[in-house]
Order: structure tokens, then C-alpha cells, then sequence
């Protein structure tokens, strides 16, 4: 099913919606700033083994944590240091994925299968998902969607390979094949772990 959202004023009824399915289970794909993404409530155990089911992806890789900012990241971080509190606070939102050793607050279906706990972090600055987090007001379990080792970028081929194995898709128009760009966080140390989509804005920092 595709859902269609006002794309400066998405309608809050509708997320409200979507937010009351996610806390029950359901599956949802998203437009994001980088490609479209599946989601699911991180404290779902049902819904996040459905993702690695349908993505047919081995248990112990990681799935991205969505969080509406730093304040709601820093619940799951064990340590954030405070210069790179400062750093993440000025890029975010925006198109980077932070990995961090998380905590023992973190949803245990996001790292269940994870011996060393890390996780990536992703605060999208995409207005669909930032309305929908500050209303669920809890983190989201995150994926790309691809197929055949391709990200799908067309809604109608979302919907045509996901239409009947997820519970609504999100019509955010054809977006750019772009990743975000990953970035390891140890104590004080930023480290590039792949240079993607906002790069250009960092690299003079990292």
C-alpha cells in the first residue's frame, strides 16, 4: 500500500497511524535524506526479525538506530565525549551514520545478535521521518531497501518487490542512489569509516 504525505506539512494523522502499527509490529518503508529505508519500532522483536528476514540478511549484521536527535542517541551511547557531542550536534540531522558502542539501554532486538554492541546511529534530516519520530517518540530499526545488489529508488518498484511484505510504503519520489556517510566514534577519536552523501562538509574535520 502506498501512503501519500503533504511533502512540506505531512499530515499528522497519518503518522500517528503509522506510529500505533509500528508499536504493534508492523513494517513500514520510509524516504529518507540518503535512499528509502525499511523500519520497524526497535523494541519490536517481531517486527526487526521480519527485517532480517526479508532482507534475507545474516543475524549478526547491524541495523542502523533512527533517533530523532542527539538527546534521544545519547540514551543508547555508553560514552559520548563532548567534542563529539559538539561535532554531532552540528551536522545533525543530516546524511551521516555514527557508530557507537551502545549501552544497556539500548532495544535488545536491535543488538541481540551483536557480540561487540555497536550500533550505528542515523538522525535523518528528512521531514516525513523527523515528524514520525518526534510522534512515536522512541528509536526506529532501519535498513536500506535494494534488490539484486541495487537500491530501489522508484515507488513503483518499491511497491511491485516489498508491496506484499511490508504494511505501507511512504511516496517520497524518486531519490538519489546516495549513502550516508560512516563514521566511527571511540573516546575522542572521529575515524572515517566510508565517505558518502555530505562528505564534503567534514572533511576537513575528520
Amino acid at each position: 500500500m502506498i501512503i501519500y504525505l503533504h511533502p512540506d506539512n505531512p499530515e499528522i494523522r497519518k503518522l500517528k497511524q503509522i506510529s500505533d502499527r509500528l508499536r504493534d509490529g508492523a513494517i513500514y518503508i520510509f524516504p529518507t535524506d540518503t535512499v528509502y529505508a525499511i523500519l520497524a519500532d526497535a523494541n519490536s522483536k517481531s517486527a526487526v526479525e521480519k527485517i532480517y528476514s526479508i532482507k534475507k540478511l545474516p543475524k549478526d549484521k547491524p541495523l542502523s538506530l533512527l533517533c530523532k536527535d542527539i538527546s534521544m542517541a545519547s540514551h543508547f551511547i555508553e560514552y559520548l565525549p563532548n567534542s563529539a557531542y559538539r561535532f554531532m550536534k552540528r551536522i545533525t540531522p543530516g546524511p551521516f551514520t555514527f557508530v557507537l558502542k551502545a549501552n544497556k539501554n539500548l532495544p535488545k532486538p536491535s543488538v541481540a545478535h551483536h557480540k561487540d554492541r555497536q550500533i550505528g546511529i542515523r538522525i535523518p534530516d528528512h521531514i516525513y521521518l523527523q515528524e514520525l519520530i518526534k510522534i512515536h517518540d522512541s528509536p526506529l530499526t532501519s535498513t536500506s531497501a535494494f534488490s539484486n545488489d541495487e537500491f530501489i529508488i522508484d515507488i513503483d518498484d518499491l511497491e511491485t518487490i516489498y508491496g506484499n511484505l511490508v504494511d505501507g510504503i511512504v511516496d517520497g519520489g524518486i531519490v538519489k542512489t546516495e549513502l550516508s556517510t560512516m563514521l566511527q566514534i571511540n573516546d575522542d577519536a572521529i575515524e572515517l569509516i566510508r565517505a558518502g552523501k555530505g562528505y564534503e562538509l567534514i572533511q576537513n574535520d575528520i
